[in-house]
């Protein structure tokens, strides 16, 4: 009976192993970029047991995940470039030692986090497209980052002191957003930031510019509601640092300065900004783009003169062209980054030959050592 009870006491019952879900590609191509469609989860669980394939740059779209968790990222053991777009994802939660890119496109991003550790590989963040209002403090967290691109959300304040952790940024773009706000510390220095964008918003004002970016060459200012007094005064310290700015407006409710519309009181207008960016649903729940109608176009569409229906139709054309050549910019960095992945792939696959070849002549310096012994 004692021995009964011995062995009874040591029986552990097995408990069931947790199912692996092993997510394939839709299609691959040239490059080796992986496109994955359809993903849903239907719980936690499932998240856990989730596997990617390995792949240096996976695209996932029309896809459903109602958080991209922490768990998620690290499933992604062999990514470097990651893009979520034109999917159902409004909540991802960053986590990863090996992405070096993320793009988060049309997702319906409303919530953005970043664990709390410190990330220096990931270099470029691009969250577009999306209903996201705000930017939370542990952004700080990312201090690899070298190119920050927030523009066509629906961000309503930004503050560039959680950014001051990132010594290495050169890009900051905060276009096409609701900003009636960036706040900046008198002592915040970004040393190496060359292009910032904060066009199309709804700024007065903004304190310390461009004392903040010492090294800023590039800018785009229009489609905001500046003060003449801020204008006056920061168009001075522009031609000091020679600081290229892009784009002029050139049809204003009040009056123009120096190529910016500027106004001494807040125009009217802005009552009807408010609903400029908010996103229109296309082609189902799953897909959202943000559409823009700026103020000199509104303008423009009630002029009946012909000489100044000309005029606009030049402006037009100048329009199309500029996007046009941004579309074309886009596309050109999209084959630069594949170039990268394929150059690093080539170099892998040449460490791994010399490697091999080097075992090799070890094994026959070896061999002939023996020999010699012998």
């Amino acid at each position: 009976m004692r021995s009964f009870l011995f062995i009874s006491l040591f029986v552990i019952p097995r408990l069931p192993t947790a199912r692996t879900i092993s997510i394939e590609c839709s299609r691959v191509q040239r490059n080796s970029s992986c496109f994955i469609e359809g993903v849903s989860f239907q719980s936690p669980s499932e998240e856990y047991s989730a596997v990617f394939p390995a792949s240096s740059h996976i695209i996932i779209e029309s896809s459903e995940i109602l958080h991209f968790s922490a768990h998620l990222f690290d499933a992604l053991a062999e990514t470097a470039f990651l893009t979520l777009k034109s999917s159902l994802i409004p909540s991802v939660t960053f986590r990863s030692d090996e992405l070096h890119s993320l793009r988060i496109d049309n997702t319906g991003l409303r919530e953005f986090t970043v664990t709390p550790h410190e990330n220096r590989n990931l270099n470029t963040l691009i969250i577009s497209g999306n209903p996201l209002s705000s930017i939370p403090p542990s952004i700080r967290h990312l201090t690899g980052l070298s190119i920050l691109d927030l523009s066509n959300n629906q961000l309503a304040h930004v503050n560039l002191n959680w950014f001051q952790t990132m010594a290495n940024l050169l890009v900051l773009d905060l276009s096409a957003n609701r900003i009636t706000r960036i706040d900046i510390h008198p002592t915040l220095r970004f040393a190496r930031l060359k292009n910032f964008w904060v066009n199309h918003n709804q700024l007065e004002h903004m304190e310390f510019f461009p004392d903040f970016a010492p090294a800023l060459r590039r800018v785009r200012l229009v489609e905001n509601f500046w003060t003449c007094e801020w204008v006056a005064q920061v168009r001075r310290s522009i031609w000091s640092s020679v600081i290229q700015v892009y784009g002029a407006e050139s049809v204003c409710a009040d009056k123009v300065d120096g190529g910016l519309c500027c106004y001494n009181d807040r125009p009217v207008s802005v009552v009807n900004r408010q609903t400029e960016h908010e996103p229109v649903t296309v082609g189902g729940p799953l897909r959202h783009r943000v559409e823009h109608l700026p103020r000199a176009e509104r303008l423009i569409a009630r002029t009946d003169n012909v000489e100044e229906q000309q005029t606009n139709n030049q402006l037009r054309q100048s329009y199309n062209v500029l996007e046009q050549k941004y579309r074309k910019a886009v596309e050109e960095m999209e084959l630069l980054e594949i170039r990268f992945v394929n150059t690093v792939r080539e170099l892998e696959l040449t460490v791994k030959r010399l490697t091999a070849e080097l075992t090799e002549a070890q094994d026959v310096i070896r061999s002939q050592n023996l020999k010699v012994y012998l």
